[in-house]
């Protein structure tokens, strides 16, 4: 049994996906709090980035449980256990930071209005669900839907992967890549301020791709040439797909193939992860910095909505009770002052001020709460789940 047990292939940290994690929740950051980017006419193709986190949480999520279906396999571990155990190392890894960041909001007077209405849907995660029939946007919380969609992801995926035998798998991929396609394009709802894309219904195909991904290289290398050959084709149609929808401008088609373009194009870039990126670019991407910064994109991701409301909101604060204090000081210099808030205000400054304040936030969200909590997942073991599952984090 043990010589057995050693043919279970060894989960290894590969630090170019953590980096890859920064340049997306960069991206993501970007065109939340730079008008230049989401005024634009073409924002709702980049709103498409979120497809790649999604097809890399897949990718990482479905290799795990690809190695503990094989120890369940040769160890003859219940599949159920193995899924009770992958459960479990999710909630001990996401809900802490997720629960945290809801109870900081819901404490704040008129910022956590519309999270202490629906606090239900927000703690259960189908937050997605409630955000698309209410028809609004809350302003600290939306992005929350992919949180919500993603947990909503865990909760199938292990049924999936540990109970569909592999060779019916990139089928099983396929099929539900297909599905969601069709989905958007027979069930569009024209002139929705929230996109059907929140709900998990017509989000899934990023997952499936990713799960497709790491099926890829679960398997024999001459094995995967007819794969490769679809996983080809769908990278050069998604590129000049991608082109026609921002020159066109159409909604409907963003709709119905962004998120399969998007995810097509995030698989070619994580699988050169995979790979290994040389160069400047894969110096680039284990770069200190970047690691560490990549390491901690959930905290980034949680609180970055939330940050430049704060931060105006104790900005004007203190402003006015400065001006209350020193109201002469203020008029004599007045002219510069106006300068002082006219640069302070420039999207260059506020980027660069809202990054400062957010790290604070998603250090304190690692150090204080994150890092110490994930040390509990070792109480939860099942074989492979005993490896390094750091870059496993979303």
């Amino acid at each position: 049994m043990a010589e057995q047990e050693q043919q279970v292939p060894v989960i290894k940290y590969n630090p170019q996906l953590d980096g890859l994690r920064f340049f997306a929740v960069f991206f993501v950051v970007c065109y939340h709090w730079l008008p230049s980017i989401s005024e634009n006419d073409t924002a709702f193709f980049f709103g498409g980035f979120v497809n790649f986190f999604f097809v890399l949480s897949s990718y990482l999520i479905t290799k795990i449980l690809f190695s503990a279906k094989d120890k369940s396999r040769v160890a003859n571990i219940p599949r159920y256990q193995v899924m009770l155990v992958f459960l479990m190392r999710r909630t001990v890894r996401i809900f802490p930071a997720y629960y945290v960041f809801l109870i900081v909001v819901m404490c704040l007077p008129s910022i956590g209005y519309d999270l202490r209405e629906n606090a239900g849907s927000y703690f259960a995660y189908i937050a997605n669900y409630t955000i698309y029939f209410k028809q609004s946007w809350p302003p600290v919380t939306s992005h929350i839907w992919t949180l919500a969609v993603e947990e909503q992801f865990y909760l199938l995926w292990p049924f999936v992967i540990l109970f569909i035998p592999k060779r019916y798998l990139a089928k099983t991929f396929f099929f539900i890549i297909l599905a969601s396609l069709l989905a958007r394009a027979v069930f569009f709802e024209p002139g929705r301020v929230i996109p059907q894309v929140i709900l998990t219904q017509y989000a899934i195909d990023p997952f499936a791709i990713g799960g497709l991904l790491a099926y890829l290289y679960a398997i024999p290398e001459d094995a995967r040439k007819d794969i490769n050959k679809y996983l080809n084709i769908a990278l050069y149609l998604a590129i000049p797909t991608s082109i026609a929808i921002i020159i066109s401008k159409s909604y409907y088609f963003s709709f119905v193939l962004n998120g399969l373009c998007f995810s097509s194009i995030s698989l070619k870039i994580i699988e050169g992860a995979i790979l290994g990126y040389k160069g400047f670019l894969g110096k680039l991407l284990v770069q200190r910095v970047v690691l560490f910064i990549g390491k901690i994109s959930y905290s980034i991701y949680l609180y970055h909505l939330l940050v430049p409301i704060l931060f105006w909101k104790v900005f004007n604060n203190l402003y006015g009770r400065l001006i209350g204090h020193f109201p002469y000081f203020f008029a004599d210099h007045k002219t510069a002052i106006d300068s002082t808030m006219k640069f302070l205000a420039s999207e260059p400054v506020r980027f660069v001020l809202y990054s400062g304040v957010l790290m604070l936030f998603a250090l304190f969200s690692w150090n204080v709460i994150e890092k110490p909590i994930n040390k509990f997942k070792v109480a939860f073991k099942s074989g492979p789940e005993k490896q390094n599952l750091n870059s496993a984090g979303s």
